[in-house]
C-alpha cells in the first residue's frame, strides 16, 4: 500500500473501517499488542492475530484468537494483514506464498501513537523500543538501496558466569574461554560501520558481557556511532558492574535486558536492578524460558531440500552476528566457526575486515548474503531451531565444557 502522505493514511484508515474482509495482525508479540490498541483507538476492528509460533495459538491475545500463520488460508480465503513483525521482508514473502496480497506495514498507525499512555504486557521503555524498531525496519524496507540491518550481535567474550549445558550460543563448548580484545573489537566496529548505512541495534553479548572488564570501552564506542540507533546489553543477573563502569549504560541509546534464571543462579538480580534504578538506567527483566534442544553440533547429512526447509523454519536465521571480523547469519554459525567445530565454509559468512574489496562490493556481498541465501552449509551441523520446537528446562548447569571434534584451519 502507498502510504507516503496524509491523504493516503486517512484513506487507508477509512478503507479498513469499512472493509468486509477480516483484518489480521501478523505477529502477536508486544508490537502486535500496540498495533491492536492503535487499531482500536482508530475504530478499526481486528479479527485476530497470526503468528509462526504455534505455542502462541493456545491462548487468545487482546481478547481475540491467534492463528498459526501457515494455516491462515484454511481459516480465511482472503484477508487484510497488518504487519507488526520487524522482519517485514520475511512476513511479506510468507504472506505471498499463502496467497494473501492485501497487506500493509504498521507504520501508518504507529508512527504518532503514544505507547506510554497505555498499559501493555511489558515495561514502557521496552514497549517503545520494540515499537521504534518495527517502524524503522518497515521504513527501511521501502529503501532497497540502503544497507540497513535490524539487529547485529557482537560477541565481546566467550566467558560466562553460568555454565548452561544447553546454551544456544554454544558457550558450553568453550574449554578455555577468553575475553575478546577491546581494541580489536573497536577496529571491527569501525570497519563495519564504514560499510553499512544504518544499524537499528547492536546487541552486546557473551557469554556474560560483564565478564569482560573492558565492556564499557566497547559500549562507549557503539554509543558514539551515529549509524547505530540502539545498544542492547544482555546479562544474567550475576554481576553488578562498578560505579564507574556502569556509567556507560546511562545513555538513552542503551537498554539492559536481564534474564532472570531464579535466585539460585541470578544471585545479584535484586542488587543489580536496585542500582540501575538509582542510576536512572533503562532495563527490562525477562524470565528465562523458551529454551530448545538446539546446541548439539553434529552433521545430519541432509539434502538441499531438507536444508532449505530447516533454514526457512529457523527462528534465528536473521540473528546476524559479528565474530572474528566476519558477518554470520546466526549465533550457531558464528560460534561453531569460532570453535572450529565445523569446516570452514567460506560462503557461510562475509569477511569485511581482511579483504581487498571496496565498500560497494562488500555492500553487495552483505546484501546478497542477507537476502538471497536459501540455506547455509553449516545448517547441516545444526538440529534446527523453529518456533514450534518442544521446550526444555532452562539453564541446567554443566560440570565441565562439552566435547566436540575440532577442525584445523
Amino acid at each position: 500500500m502507498n502510504l507516503d502522505d496524509d491523504f493516503s493514511v486517512q484513506q487507508t484508515i477509512l478503507d479498513l473501517k469499512i472493509t468486509i474482509l477480516p483484518i489480521i495482525i501478523f505477529g502477536s508479540g508486544i508490537v502486535g499488542e500496540v498495533l491492536f490498541k492503535a487499531c482500536e483507538n482508530t475504530g478499526i476492528k481486528v479479527t485476530g492475530f497470526c503468528d509462526n509460533n504455534i505455542k502462541k495459538t493456545k491462548d487468545s491475545k487482546c481478547g481475540i484468537p491467534v492463528f498459526f500463520t501457515p494455516e491462515l488460508k484454511s481459516k480465511y480465503s482472503d484477508a487484510v494483514v497488518l504487519i507488526s513483525a520487524a522482519d517485514i521482508r520475511d512476513a511479506i514473502t510468507q504472506l505471498q506464498s499463502l496467497k494473501f496480497y492485501k497487506w500493509a506495514p504498521c507504520t501508518f498507525l504507529l508512527r504518532d501513537f503514544n505507547t506510554y499512555q497505555h498499559q501493555f504486557s511489558a515495561p514502557g521503555d521496552f514497549v517503545q523500543y520494540a515499537t521504534d524498531t518495527c517502524i524503522l525496519c518497515h521504513d527501511s524496507y521501502s529503501l532497497p538501496d540502503k544497507l540497513f540491518l535490524r539487529s547485529v550481535d557482537i560477541v565481546i567474550t566467550e566467558r560466562c558466569s553460568l555454565k548452561c549445558r544447553d546454551c544456544s550460543n554454544l558457550m558450553s563448548y568453550y574449554q578455555k574461554p577468553m575475553n575478546c580484545d577491546s581494541q580489536e573489537l573497536i577496529k571491527t566496529i569501525d570497519a563495519f560501520c564504514n560499510i553499512v548505512d544504518e544499524v537499528n541495534e547492536f546487541r552486546v553479548l557473551g557469554g556474560e558481557p560483564f565478564m569482560n572488564p573492558e565492556f564499557d570501552i566497547i559500549i562507549d564506542r557503539l554509543m558514539s556511532e551515529p549509524k547505530v540507533k540502539k545498544i542492547i546489553v544482555y546479562t544474567n543477573g550475576t554481576i553488578v558492574p562498578s560505579d564507574g563502569k556502569i556509567q556507560c549504560l546511562k545513555s538513552k541509546k542503551t537498554l539492559l535486558i536481564i534474564t532472570d534464571y531464579g535466585p539460585a543462579l541470578s544471585k545479584n538480580l535484586g542488587i543489580l536492578t536496585e542500582k540501575l534504578l538509582s542510576e536512572g538506567i533503562s532495563y527490562f527483566v525477562q524470565k528465562a524460558g523458551g529454551w530448545t534442544d538446539c546446541n548439539k553440533i553434529a552433521r545430519n547429512y541432509r539434502n538441499s531440500f531438507q536444508q532449505m526447509e530447516i533454514f526457512d523454519n529457523c527462528c534465528a536465521k536473521n540473528t546476524i552476528t559479528i565474530s572474528e571480523g566476519k558477518l554470520h547469519r546466526c549465533p550457531f554459525a558464528a560460534n561453531a566457526m569460532r570453535l572450529r567445530a565445523v569446516p570452514d565454509f567460506n560462503d557461510d559468512y562475509v569477511e569485511f575486515m581482511q579483504t581487498r574489496d571496496d565498500h560497494s562490493e562488500i555492500k553487495k556481498k552483505i546484501r546478497s548474503f542477507l537476502f538471497d541465501k536459501k540455506f547455509l552449509a553449516v545448517c547441516d551441523y545444526c538440529r534446527g531451531r523453529s518456533f514450534g520446537d518442544e521446550e526444555i528446562p532452562s539453564a541446567i548447569q554443566a560440570d565441565k565444557s562439552l566435547d566436540y571434534e575440532r577442525y584445523q584451519y
